[in-house]
């Protein structure tokens, strides 16, 4: 495991975390990482989804820094561990950064990986302008007593928006992001049709949070532009028209050529549905 090789060529204490909901739990994966030191597979009893996870591992955790890395990322440099340790220190939530492999991908794996070049990898200069709304927790390093204060909402258990949620916290209560460049390559892309699933139920989810309160109108730009569009009288008529439109936006995306000004329009399509 590439983590481990570079903690232990850190000479620092380090444990490893996996965690997974029982129906995606692995047993190979389970028995390979528990059988490396201070590396720990946990199995969760009931679904938690991503906010439940997120919080089960940093309660296990026994040490006063946490690094949240996705099970689809891959450490981009052999110093990736050491520039997070030169950090930690110094600030209390450091992002990395997010990359994606220069290689296009097969057809089917096109709009994913156009949408994370995009929407996900940013330069660290962009960050470094925009702390809040470029940072994602798929690699972040934050210190445990931080993060224990100000958890991701446990009661967010559909999909969507919860990395949002939880740095518009931090945001919130003044907590810094320093933005370094260490970032990890995303490499886990999910074919046009799954994508386009979840980003219907993300936009599904989009609405209930807005409706509670959780998310405003501002913090998303679909959200943003069908508040307006329902203000200016505009979105019965354009839901007819998007609907009539929907199958030839899906054909597009799930094509060897997607546009990602398409996905937007889809996203408004799956947000009045």
């Amino acid at each position: 495991m590439e983590l481990q090789k570079q903690c232990i060529a850190s000479g620092i204490p380090y444990e490893i975390l996996v965690s997974d909901d029982s129906l995606v739990a692995n047993t190979t994966v389970a028995s390979n990482i528990n059988n490396l030191p201070n590396c720990h597979y946990h199995k969760n009893l009931k679904t938690l989804g991503r906010s439940g996870n997120r919080n089960a591992l940093a309660q296990k955790a026994k040490g006063t820094i946490l690094l949240f890395l996705d099970g689809d990322m891959w450490p981009k440099s052999k110093n990736f561990i050491a520039q997070y340790i030169a950090m930690s220190t110094h600030y209390p939530v450091v992002f990395g950064g997010i990359a994606y492999r220069e290689t296009s991908p097969e057809n089917n794996y096109q709009l994913r990986w156009l949408f994370g070049r995009s929407r996900e990898a940013y330069a660290l200069n962009q960050r470094i302008k925009n702390p809040y709304t470029t940072c994602f927790t798929s690699n972040l390093l934050i210190a445990k007593k931080i993060f224990d204060a100000y958890p991701f909402d446990a009661a967010l258990t559909a999909y969507g928006y919860e990395d949002l949620l939880f740095i518009k916290t931090l945001r919130k209560n003044g907590i810094p992001i320093h933005h370094i460049e260490n970032p990890a390559y995303h490499d886990g892309l999910e074919d046009a049709t799954v994508f386009l699933a979840k980003t219907a139920e993300a936009m599904r989810h989009a609405e209930k949070l807005r409706s509670l309160g959780k998310l405003e109108s501002n913090d998303l730009k679909v959200v943003y532009w069908s508040q307006r569009l329902k203000k200016w009288g505009i979105q019965p008529f354009l839901g007819v028209i998007l609907r009539k439109v929907a199958p030839a936006l899906q054909k597009n995306l799930e094509g060897p050529r997607p546009k990602l000004w398409v996905l937007d329009v889809f996203k408004l399509y799956c947000h009045w549905r």
